[in-house]
């Protein structure tokens, strides 16, 4: 069994209103770690994190479930919790004993009632979050207006990281403005073929790029010190506690 450093095992509470698709990621992550051979659904009743039978006849989580995955050498310890309301004690205990908050938005309907709630515990803990913009590919998901209206709410601080070349039954590939590269998918998913951003959409990133900058140096001068020395040095060194280091930011991604 491998045994991990401080430094390379992160722990992380999954947040998010019912519906916005936590324990739908939640298979994913555990199929592309390749912990599981086959994605599990909910209406199939075979997930792994709602295996309790009145989570099976209601079709929502009821209890949080603890899983892990290893990636790119690091333990992720991943706490699935429940979004209803009702079971928010569930959210609390999980932000009580993780690093950071991962925030699932539906890419439908953007901030809900329950993204709402469970962003003022993550405040109250103090804990970094990182908004997810889940189903990119309903023909009824508008990215822009979802960044829009965190923006709204949140002000400044919503800093984005990925955004969709397109949604909707259109949707195969995003640009990351932290590695500046376009990802893109085959229709059965699976490892995404990495290339260099397109001319018609550098002018979009580079601009991007450069606020996620200024927000990642904003709390840290030898962050932005480093970054004009070596970019290469900069990104390794916000990528590896970015976290940490600017609890007062919001991470926007696309999935």
């Amino acid at each position: 069994m491998k045994v991990y450093q401080t430094n390379e095992i992160k722990n992380i509470a999954l947040l998010g209103n019912d519906g916005s698709g936590k324990t739908t990621l939640t298979e994913a992550l555990l199929f592309e770690s390749g912990i599981i051979k086959r994605r599990g659904r909910i209406t199939a009743k075979n997930t792994v994190s709602d295996y309790f039978p009145v989570e099976q006849e209601y079709g929502y989580s009821v209890f949080s479930t603890v899983f892990h995955v290893e990636w790119n050498g690091k333990k992720l310890n991943i706490i699935d919790c429940p979004g209803s309301d009702d079971f928010v004690a569930a959210a609390m205990t999980a932000l009580n004993v993780t690093d950071t908050a991962i925030l699932l938005l539906n890419g439908q309907y953007g901030p809900e009632v329950g993204t709402q709630n469970h962003f003022r515990y993550t405040e109250k803990l103090g804990k970094p979050v990182i908004f997810l913009v889940n189903q990119l590919d309903n023909e009824k998901c508008d990215y822009d207006m979802v960044l829009e209206q965190l923006q709204t709410i949140y002000g400044p601080k919503v800093v984005p990281v990925q955004y969709p070349l397109a949604t909707g039954p259109n949707f195969n590939s995003l640009i990351d403005v932290l590695l500046m590269k376009k990802y893109s998918w085959g229709p059965e998913g699976g490892a995404p073929i990495i290339e260099e951003i397109p001319a018609e959409e550098m002018e979009k990133a580079t601009e991007l790029h450069k606020a996620l900058v200024e927000a990642a140096a904003e709390h840290d001068e030898g962050l932005m010190e480093k970054f004009f020395v070596s970019a290469r040095d900069w990104l390794h060194e916000v990528c590896s506690r970015y976290s940490a280091s600017v609890p007062a930011r919001i991470w926007v991604y696309a999935v």
